[in-house]
């Protein structure tokens, strides 16, 4: 493999700065960087990137239509993303808009590092905790009959760990900082539970939670 030069998209420059250091170690070039998606577009116009390591959660525009727009206008360039979101829904986005692969934030720096070979070998890159996910979504969505019954729980663990916020009490925006997840993830979560278990009300989630054990009763 030849140089490999990489752009860096993420609003936290002790980041970027500690992610240089150990590119430029492994022998990768760093030809640019961005703390924002409208910026990291227009500096990938004029610089010429193999790879760009893409966060998610970003002022302006998010990395997942930051992805979708630099695949449409450089279908060549490969995008990895480097998030600290675990849930398999931003995964699922990110491959959706054009992404290549999907590595967590806390990730040893090996796996960083891993991630980046495979994707410029021309494979997918998954972290573990995503991939599981992934699997667990897929699964539960596999168990279910015709007709949407499900054979077991309808919830997903992810569901079921914001359902349990719920049942404490948690705003929405707390349960989004507590698992990693954008508030409006979390919104889904809830009308997504809502319809499962057709309950019209938080007061009917926060029930469902004792029921199901996943709560106590004050």
């Amino acid at each position: 493999m030849g140089e490999v030069k990489i752009f860096l998209v993420d609003d936290h420059p002790l980041l970027r700065k500690g992610l240089r250091v150990l590119l430029k170690n492994r022998g990768y070039t760093v030809v640019g960087e961005a703390d924002n998606g409208l910026e990291a577009l227009e500096r990938l116009r004029n610089t010429e990137a193999d790879l760009v390591l893409m966060d998610i959660a970003m002022p302006l525009i998010d990395g997942i239509e930051t992805t979708r727009r630099l695949k449409l206008e450089s279908p060549e360039t490969r995008v990895l993303i480097f998030s600290a979101l675990t849930d398999s829904q931003h995964a699922v986005e990110a491959f959706r808009a054009g992404a290549v692969g999907y590595v967590l934030k806390g990730s040893d720096p090996d796996e960083v590092l891993i991630a980046i070979e495979r994707v410029m070998k021309g494979h997918q890159f998954t972290s573990p905790e995503i991939a599981e996910n992934m699997l667990g979504d897929f699964v539960e969505m596999v168990r279910r009959e015709p007709g949407g019954k499900d054979r077991r729980d309808p919830l997903s663990g992810r569901e079921k760990e914001v359902l349990t916020l719920i049942a404490e009490g948690d705003t929405n925006k707390e349960i989004a900082l507590k698992l990693f997840i954008s508030v409006s993830t979390v919104k889904t979560h809830r009308v997504n539970m809502m319809k499962k278990l057709k309950i019209k009300d938080t007061a009917g989630l926060v029930k469902t939670a004792i029921r199901k054990g996943l709560a106590r009763a004050e």
